[in-house]
């Protein structure tokens, strides 16, 4: 199968549900710039970009550029920022740092689109989860990545869809349509995982579609999660490195990392923690909250996988970023 042929099928269904949308999120990556490349009047759109100093920016004033679109690059204090941290773990109601640093972002830009009164705020949710973009999925077989995209296309977490809603703002998610969910479990596994130069590319459609318009930077840039992106992970950090911290009253276990410490003390200084889960078979060993089906507590981030491990966030990795 023409896997541009079907990035064009992807790219003509996006093109119809974003008719309305006057605003979108661009960060530079891979779904946000196909989104931008795919929308019937860019010059009609204004694109909001959320610097904290890493190197989405770049990536996003290209793309802009190329298009002719309205572009708001929004560059946060420290102060800012930390209300923001503050904001999102009581929207999403986690102390994970890793969704806290990435959905303050998220909260940033539709605070910025709702003060602009969009009537409608394009965004790129869903890419990763049905073409295949995350790193950890390139070494499956292909029947685990077509169970994957299976599962993805029955339930996703769609953050910046979820918190528009708790903010007011009309949002829509073209890479997470009915659509597109049928050209990604249609779509052969060579054109969303591919080796290219030496280097494997998930989302390679896509990639394929933004090359061919002329933006061959933007479409073969590394993969990079909006914490690194955006530098919000790095700037959590040192925000949280900063302060002298004592366990705000109500943590009732022991967190893995400064990070978790930190935003708990947020959290806590807006509304109670979470309650414990009743039932002890999906309790969390980190936090003792509920996992989901899938392992995953999304109140502090831990994973627990199939051998029974349980894997989370730390202040090594952090430093690591």
């Amino acid at each position: 199968m023409d896997c541009l042929a079907l990035a064009r099928r992807l790219a003509n269904s996006s093109r119809r549900s974003l008719e309305v949308c006057d605003c979108t999120l661009l960060s530079g990556g891979i779904d946000t710039s196909f989104i931008a490349l795919t929308h019937p009047s860019p010059r009609r759109v204004t694109a909001i970009t959320v610097d904290l100093g890493g190197d989405d920016a770049r990536y996003a004033e290209i793309v802009a550029k190329r298009l002719g679109m309205s572009h708001i690059i929004l560059r946060p204090t420290r102060e800012e920022f930390l209300e923001a941290l503050a904001a999102t773990t009581q929207i999403i109601g986690s102390i994970d740092p890793v969704e806290v640093a990435a959905d303050a972002v998220h909260v940033i830009s539709i605070r910025q689109a709702s003060r602009m009164g969009c009537r409608c705020l394009a965004t790129g949710d869903g890419g990763d989860e049905l073409f295949l973009g995350y790193s950890f999925l390139f070494g499956r077989s292909r029947e685990e990545l077509r169970r994957w995209i299976s599962e993805m296309a029955r339930e996703a977490w769609l953050p910046t869809i979820y918190i528009a809603e708790r903010l007011g703002v009309k949002a829509v998610a073209p890479l997470y349509s009915g659509e597109a969910k049928r050209i990604s479990m249609e779509a052969p596994i060579e054109c969303l995982i591919r080796e290219r130069a030496g280097s494997v590319y998930g989302k390679y459609m896509l990639r394929l579609y933004i090359d061919g318009r002329g933006l061959e930077e933007v479409a073969w840039r590394p993969k990079r999660p909006v914490t690194s992106g955006s530098g919000s992970l790095r700037l959590l950090s040192s925000l949280a490195s900063g302060i002298d911290l004592d366990p705000p009253q109500g943590l009732d276990f022991d967190p893995p990392s400064r990070l978790h410490l930190f935003l708990a003390s947020l959290l806590a200084r807006q509304a109670t923690l979470p309650a414990r889960c009743s039932d002890s078979g999906i309790a969390c060993p980190v936090c003792g909250r509920c996992m989901n089906r899938r392992g995953y507590c999304r109140f502090c981030g831990a994973v627990k996988t199939a051998s029974g491990a349980v894997m989370h966030y730390s202040d090594e990795l952090v430093a690591q970023e």
